[in-house]
């Protein structure tokens, strides 16, 4: 057993769904700013451990340290989350602190400015430390929900798109698309009243604006807040690890209602198409064969905060820093970025509830040999040789002594394969194969697709799949197969423990180029 087939086989969830809920969520939370990074192997929590305020005891302690160092790893490329644990983003924080500053240019009345917005955005807590405004937590509580309300609008949009129910579709347009629509209308009224959304967007569109003319105040201020170079700034794990506190918001998250996918099918067979070969590569042939039947799951998006990197595009976004000579930049701002940190994790897809169905099938196997003879054909299903190609599933067919083609029958099926080992392919494997009515060339040259060793598989009249191994070429073909043919049928249902909270997806928010120094500010 292989290392990944030994995690999967001791996971509290199938490879399926993991899957599925990765290219799922790749499929909705990726757009031109975010990328989708899917865990190779499950990120799974207790609910009653996954809850970080308050007073912690022991359990939750570690359990929240352990989501601090995990979303705090630098990303590699996504789809597949695979960032080491070696660099984290409060080392990167501390290289920025540590950059070179512009001279500050702030006029007096820029000044004014700039501290009335910073005034407005956070106040000083009891020990001098700065802390989000009461504007500014109402203003993330309000954008939280309209996030999750136009995520639940275009999920729902996009499973009656994929949906091939006319009557799923025709609900689409007529009852879920309306109500979804308003309750994404009403967050946004909540966001522009009870979140100030223009007032708050305003003060930090004028802290951007004005923190390039005066860098060191900036960095003044989130070097107050939390200074990485400091071990005592550090929160300590119970196991003596050191991390940085971060938080998932809104912080009743578990407690809030959850939105519920179905995917059936054809959906699942869809994102499985559209999913990148390095995902499906990743989690293997058992997460993508043909016996998913549906997957359905709750999920809830919900944002990481920092409170010691608040807000992070305003050093990343920066123009008014730069690095020392030959140093390695952060990201190149191509698309997708490159570089040391070329993203960073904004926010988290949380799923439970997984519950993953499954067909099992099982096959009959006929095997068969013969010799083939010029221009006769041959049935599979029985092994007869000489009928008419309404029955038989191969003709090998002889137009001269130096053209000859393998063609399936009128109502079979035929793909080659090629040397590839003929006793790897089974019934399930067979049949998850795509066949088509084109015939094999087996003419005597460089062109041949018969030669000794070559695998080809046939859908039979009949509906078997045989795979078939060429022994020997020649006029008189040599030929060995076994016939499949479906004769079991189950179904296996497999369900998350209602306690299980899977970390199932890191949306990760690219950078720009960065550092990206403006040559017109006074260095």
């Amino acid at each position: 057993m292989s290392d990944t087939e030994a995690v999967w086989s001791a996971s509290p969830v199938d490879a399926a769904a993991m899957f599925g809920l990765g290219a799922y969520f790749r499929n909705l939370l990726t757009d031109p700013d975010h990328l989708v990074g899917v865990p190779v192997t499950p990120v799974v929590h207790q609910d009653s451990t996954f809850r970080f305020g308050g007073a912690l005891d022991t359990a939750r302690a570690t359990v929240w340290s352990e989501f601090c160092e995990l979303v705090n790893r630098v990303p590699t490329q996504p789809p597949v989350w695979t960032p080491p644990a070696t660099t984290h983003l409060w080392d990167v924080y501390g290289e920025i602190l540590g950059a070179d500053l512009a001279r500050s240019t702030l006029t007096p009345e820029e000044h004014q400015r700039y501290d009335t917005a910073v005034a407005y955005l956070y106040d000083t807590g009891p020990d001098g430390v700065f802390v989000p405004s009461p504007a500014l937590r109402e203003y993330r509580t309000a954008r939280q929900a309209w996030l999750q309300a136009d995520t639940d609008y275009h999920q729902a949009e996009q499973a009656a798109a994929m949906s091939a129910d006319a009557a799923a579709r025709d609900h689409w347009t007529h009852v879920d698309e309306p109500r979804l629509r308003q309750a994404r209308d009403d967050a946004m009224d909540a966001w522009q009243t009870a979140g100030h959304k223009a007032e708050v967007e305003d003060a930090l569109r004028e802290t951007s604006e004005l923190a390039s003319k005066a860098p060191s105040g900036i960095w003044k201020r989130h070097r107050d807040t939390f200074n990485p170079n400091l071990p005592d700034q550090y929160t300590t794990a119970p196991n003596g690890t050191r991390f940085a506190p971060t938080y998932y918001s809104p912080d009743g998250a578990l407690d809030d209602p959850w939105s519920r996918v179905v995917l059936s099918e054809p959906m699942f067979r869809t994102l499985a198409a559209q999913a990148p070969a390095e995902l499906r590569a990743t989690f293997g042939d058992r997460a993508t064969d043909d016996s998913v039947f549906s997957l359905a799951f709750e999920y809830r998006v919900v944002s990481v905060v920092r409170p010691w990197l608040d807000p992070p595009m305003e050093l990343f976004g920066s123009r008014a820093w730069r690095l020392s000579a030959g140093v390695a930049p952060l990201s190149d701002g191509a698309t997708p970025p490159h570089g040391r940190c070329p993203s960073y994790v904004e926010s988290v897809a949380l799923a439970r509830n997984i519950e993953l169905i499954r067909r099992a099938v099982g096959y009959t196997e006929t095997p068969g040999e013969t010799t083939l003879r010029g221009t006769w054909t041959l049935d599979l299903d029985n092994g007869v040789a000489g009928g008419d190609m309404t029955t038989a599933d191969l003709w090998w067919e002889w137009t001269t002594q130096t053209s000859a083609q393998l063609v399936p029958g009128s109502r079979a099926g035929l793909v080659n394969l090629g040397p590839v080992d003929y006793d790897a392919f089974d019934g399930p494997r067979l049949a998850a194969l795509t066949y088509a009515t084109t015939p094999l060339d087996g003419s005597p040259d460089a062109g041949n697709q018969l030669a000794d060793g070559d695998v080809f598989a046939v859908r039979t009249t009949e509906g078997r799949f045989a795979k078939v191994l060429v022994v020997q070429y020649g006029y008189d073909l040599h030929l060995r197969w076994v016939a499949y043919q479906e004769a079991t049928s189950a179904v296996q249902d497999t369900t998350t423990a209602p306690e299980d909270v899977f970390l199932a997806g890191f949306v990760c928010r690219q950078l720009p180029k960065s550092p990206d120094p403006d040559p017109a500010l006074t260095w």
